[in-house]
């Protein structure tokens, strides 16, 4: 049976870079068009697209007059400015700094669903990055969350300096002569969200899945962690983070158990993978990088949760903490992945603390998962505004991560110095 969705937009995307000497260059990029698609059957999807409200003038939408005229508004609704005010209390707190700041917006204005009916929302979020470089050339860097741009100056100035001294902290830490042998690896709350997004969120995608190349696919059902492990996925939650009643398709958002307390769950699906695998409409995760582009199956908010509560299993030796965890490789269909740390901190069992130069972790996912250990049960969030997912070259469309700490045992990944130059 033939269902058609309604899809239209006013996005931004903005970035402002923020010298200690004043200095303020800024990117903007916004959207305004619309789409509609067609889910055929076996899981096809005819997409078209058109700017403005092209598609809604030649009738090929074939919209309601009441969602028609949602929209049209969506269309219309006003996208943030970087005001003179904000401009000038970020120059302000970088000058008190010496940092180099960029505050990242990500904005969109939505309406999705079928041609009788549509929902609009608005979504936005607002990252600020603190970055410092150490006397060596070492740059180190912290992304936190703020309140919608420009609505807390007072404290996106408090949040900033804060941050700022935490960096710079840690950069005037002695520099370790070599890596250690032997060392746990802690991800630590806050800092390890993209780990358990490339890991176990792509690899719980529908297409990945029903394409029988996810090395948790076929693991359905079966445990793969240790059973007070749970990673959820969705955009309907509490707390920070990127947020959406709905998905780009109208699918109210659910938060999906991909693992669920160690045990592989449902994957997440669009509403064509939905119909293709049996599922109904689908769990909220049909995601657009805009109007222009068919939905497909992604992440929203990640979480690595430690439920129920396990005693925590602190290090007994040296352990390190990598920051800026980010992808290098991941083959999906057998779990073996490659993350670059461009900086860690080394906590030796004396209790001295040294820096440690750029690093790679290398492993399989399937065996980490089966040896964390839990570490810390408070979890903190993050994302950057400035960056997201670039899946099947859809980039960037705005995810967010959470988690608990996490240790990984000495030998369950490899750990390697990577020189600089």
């Amino acid at each position: 049976m033939t269902h058609t969705t309604l899809f239209a937009e006013h996005s931004l995307r903005m970035r402002a870079d923020v010298l200690p000497d004043g200095t303020v260059s800024t990117e903007r990029t916004s959207v305004r068009g619309m789409s509609v698609e067609r889910h055929l059957d076996r899981g096809f999807t005819e997409h078209r697209f058109a700017d403005g409200d092209d598609l809604l003038a030649s009738g090929a939408a074939g919209a309601a007059p009441e969602a028609a005229d949602a929209l049209r508004e969506v269309q219309e609704r006003p996208l943030f400015e970087l005001t003179p005010e904000l401009r000038a209390e970020l120059a302000g707190i970088a000058a008190e700094t010496g940092a180099e700041l960029t505050l990242g917006v990500a904005q969109q204005h939505v309406a999705a669903g079928g041609a009788d009916r549509v929902a609009t929302t608005e979504r936005i979020v607002t990252t600020l990055e603190t970055r410092l470089t150490g006397d060596d050339g070492t740059v180190h860097s912290r992304s936190l969350l703020c309140a919608p741009a420009g609505s807390d100056p007072g404290g996106l100035r408090d949040a900033a300096v804060r941050t700022a001294e935490a960096v710079r902290e840690r950069l005037a830490l002695p520099l370790a002569a070599e890596l250690p042998d032997g060392a746990d690896l802690v991800l630590l709350p806050g800092l390890a969200g993209a780990f358990f997004h490339e890991i176990v969120g792509h690899p719980m995608e529908a297409d990945v899945v029903a394409s029988g190349t996810s090395y948790l696919g076929a693991r359905a059902g079966r445990p793969v962690a240790p059973a007070w492990l749970s990673v959820l996925d969705g955009g309907a939650h509490d707390g920070p983070g990127y947020r959406s009643p709905f998905d780009d398709e109208g699918t109210p958002c659910r938060t999906l158990r991909l693992i669920d307390r160690g045990t592989v769950g449902p994957p997440m699906t669009d509403r064509a993978l939905a119909a293709l695998l049996g599922g109904g409409p689908g769990t909220g995760h049909g995601r657009k990088q805009s109007y222009r582009h068919p939905a497909i199956p992604r992440m929203t908010h990640t979480v690595a949760l430690i439920e129920p509560a396990a005693e925590p299993e602190p290090p007994s030796g040296d352990w390190i903490a990598p920051y800026g965890l980010r992808l290098d490789m991941m083959n999906i269909a057998s779990g073996a992945f490659v993350f670059h740390a461009p900086f860690s901190l080394l906590h030796r069992v004396d209790g001295s603390t040294a820096r440690l130069g750029p690093l790679t972790v290398t492993g399989d996912g399937a065996r980490v998962l089966a040896g964390l250990r839990p570490y810390e049960h408070r979890v903190a969030a993050y994302l950057r505004a400035t960056g997201g997912c670039g899946k099947l070259g859809q980039y960037p469309v705005p995810v967010s991560f959470a988690n608990a700490g996490f240790r990984l045992p000495a030998g369950l990944v490899g750990l390697r110095a990577v020189a600089r130059g």
